[in-house]
This record gives structure tokens, sequence and C-alpha cells, in this order.
């Protein structure tokens, strides 16, 4: 069963569709730039600086560069993206990278759930501003997930109430049958 994602307004679901693949794409490339910077003082320490300042070879890491970040841009462009529930787990596929978790695909096996409840209380100004999955989602309108680790998750979907309840059955009948 899959929920799509919801945003505060039709402008945030807009910057979301284009602005996310470019956050992606922006993120990979800046990280990858550092890398080779460092790759290339390193040489230099070593006294290797020849081979690595080289025109071609410059040129091939700005190629890899820009095909990586292209990729990792377009997968969120193209990637199914929602909250899926499964038989024993959900899976919150965002495809993108937030500055809590820095996972594209967050899998949470039901035993690890606590609670699961619509949090109607705005974010914002609480501890867990910083805590919503999902780029743009609104933060005044979320689903609230406890893990036994008292780790929580925050996001933003469409039905979110019906969304409550399909898990809360489903994590149900998941211990019920793993008794």
């Amino acid at each position: 069963m899959r929920y799509k994602f919801r945003y505060f307004n039709g402008l945030y679901k807009t910057i979301a569709k284009f602005g996310i693949p470019l956050h992606n794409f922006m993120l990979l490339f800046i990280i990858l730039f550092v890398i080779i910077i460092a790759i290339r003082e390193l040489a230099a320490l070593v006294g290797l600086d020849g081979y690595i300042t080289n025109q071609t070879v410059v040129y091939t890491y700005i190629r890899i560069m820009f095909i990586c970040s292209s990729i990792w841009g377009l997968v969120n462009l193209f990637g199914k993206k929602g909250v899926f529930l499964y038989n024993d787990r959900l899976v919150i596929a965002r495809y993108t990278v937030t500055l809590t978790n820095w996972k594209n695909r967050i899998t949470i096996n039901y035993n690890d759930i606590v609670s699961v409840n619509v949090n109607y209380t705005d974010i914002s100004f609480t501890k867990y501003r910083f805590a919503l999955v999902v780029l743009l989602g609104d933060k005044s309108y979320n689903v609230e997930v406890t893990m036994k680790n008292g780790k929580k998750y925050f996001f933003s979907i469409e039905n979110q109430e019906e969304f409550c309840e399909n898990l809360n059955l489903m994590i149900e009948n998941y211990r019920k049958i793993s008794q």
C-alpha cells in the first residue's frame, strides 16, 4: 500500500518536484568536488600532482562528477516516492537526504515501532523541527512514528488518519503472527 507525501501547499509541492532533484544534484556534486580537491592535495604532498592536475584527468573527474550527480537527481525526479506498507515493514522512499537522516529509503520493521499517531501540532518550534524526513513537507500536520530506541520519524502524507489506522492494524497482525 502506498501513501503519497503531502506538502504545505501547491507552491511547496512544485518546488519539491524540481528543487529536490536540483538539491540532490548539487549536494553530490559538491561532495565529489571536495573529495577530488582532497585527493589532489594528498597527491601534491606525495609528489604525484603532475598526474592529478593533467587536463585529461581533470576533465574525466568533472564528467564522472556530472554523471553521478545527474543520476542521483534523476532518481528523485522519476523514483516512486511515498510511504509504503508491507507485511513486515514500513518503507519511506524519499530519494533525498536531510540534515538528520542521510538514507534515501528508510526501512522500519514493525517490531521496532512503539507508537504511530497523527501529530496536529506544528513541529517548527519544537526540538523535532529538523526531524521531518521529507523536505518541504507539511510541518503542522504529520505522522509521528516512535521507535523502541526513542527515535522519532515525522512525515506528512495524504490520508494520515487512514494511514495510522492501517499501520496499527498491520503492526498488530504482524505481532500476532510472529508470536
